[in-house]
This record gives C-alpha cells, structure tokens and sequence, in this order.
C-alpha cells in the first residue's frame, strides 16, 4: 500500500492536504476556478499510446475536481479517481454527478491499494509526478501495476526542469507551497524497472523555456 509513515511522505501529503482545503482549484490560474475548462489532454495523451476502449477501467492519479475524468470517463467502463483528501473527492463527485456522470470511484491515496480492485487496464496521471516525493511515486507505480490486466499499461506525465539536481529534488522544497521535482528519462527507466513494468516509450514536449514534459507509457508484461 501506499507507505505514509516516513515524515518526509507525510509532510508532501499535509501540503497537499491544506492547498486543497484553502481551495486550490477555484484559486488556481491555471484552472480558471473549478469549470470544464482544459481536460481534453488527457485523451489525447493517452491515444498517443494506446486505443481507449469502451470496456476500460482506469486509474486517475490526483484527480482533483475530476476536469480529466469529465472527458475520459464517458469513453470508458469506470474510473477510479485517487486524491490525497475527502474534500477534494466530494468536490469531484459533486462536479461530476452534476454533470451526469456516473461511472466514477473516488478513492483516498492512501487506501487505494486496499480498495481498488484487480483489473484496471489503464493508470493515467497528468501534473501530479513533479508534486510528490520519489518515493510516493514509486508506490504508487508498485501497488497499482500489481493491479493491471497483462497488456495493462501506465500513461503518464513527468516534468523535467533545466539545471535541476535530479538528486537533490526528492522532499518538498517549498513549505506550504507547490513542490517542484524533475526525472530525467533514465530515472524513468529505473521506474519502471522497480515496478516490474516495461518502458514502451516517452515523448518528450517542451513547455517552456525551462521545462520539459515526459509523457511516458509503461505497459505490463
């Protein structure tokens, strides 16, 4: 399961566990307040890999108010959004039955590989990675490839920022604020080999000036 009990997991959680109640999303920019604004990327992103499938069932790592799961969920048979907070999940079942949507599990992070079944086909994240520590990421690539079909993959984005130390960005570094961690390519390799899982294949974009973005697809043999 997902390991919380070293200070460092903790403390990433608790940061993320106080954005979401001060109202991340409504205050954001980039989320222009909780609306249907963006979310189509994940669709896209993940066709880049692989069909999407009426009978798929995916995995959403931090699924915020569900602006990724609005445009995924009516392709496929369920999703099971995974955030660090209740508050953050009732806001996203609200949004989403709002919406009509009925086919979404909110799951908290850290019981997810307790509740959520066998199966999946699919575990999908976007914006999430460069915001929890190495270690979170590596559990999460663990316990949720264990729960794959065979053929079942990850699809998943990494930021990669320029002159970053790629050892030295493993805690938060911002008390109260958004964490920032880079993974270069071959720390993706050593990813995927910790969770049994084959690196099919990243594309990288650049975003900025200073910052790249490693969309990479992990598939299950």
């Amino acid at each position: 399961m997902i390991e919380l009990g070293t200070e460092r997991h903790r403390s990433n959680l608790d940061v993320w566990k106080k954005l979401q109640s001060d109202g991340y999303f409504e205050k954001h920019p980039c989320y222009k307040g909780i609306s249907d604004f963006g979310g189509q990327e994940a669709v896209q992103a993940i066709e880049w890999f692989v069909p999407i499938r009426t009978d798929m069932k995916i995995a959403v790592i931090g699924c915020g108010y569900g602006r990724e799961t609005l445009k995924l969920a009516p392709l496929v048979q369920r999703v099971y959004g995974i955030d660090v907070s209740e508050t953050i999940l009732d806001k996203a079942v609200a949004y989403l039955s709002e919406r009509n949507i009925t086919n979404f599990t909110p799951v908290l992070a850290e019981s997810c590989a307790r509740t959520i079944p066998s199966g999946l086909d699919l575990v999908f994240s976007i914006v999430v990675m460069q915001h929890l520590t190495r270690d979170l990421v590596r559990n999460y690539f663990v316990e949720l490839g264990k729960k794959l079909t065979p053929g079942g993959g990850f699809v998943v984005q990494f930021l990669d920022e320029a002159n970053v130390d790629y050892g030295a960005t493993d805690a938060p570094e911002k008390t109260g604020g958004e964490p920032s961690i880079s993974w270069s390519p071959w720390q993706l390799v050593e990813l995927s080999r910790t969770a049994k899982l084959k690196l099919v294949e990243i594309r990288t974009q650049l975003v900025t000036d200073a910052a790249l973005w490693h969309w990479a697809y992990f598939q299950k043999s």
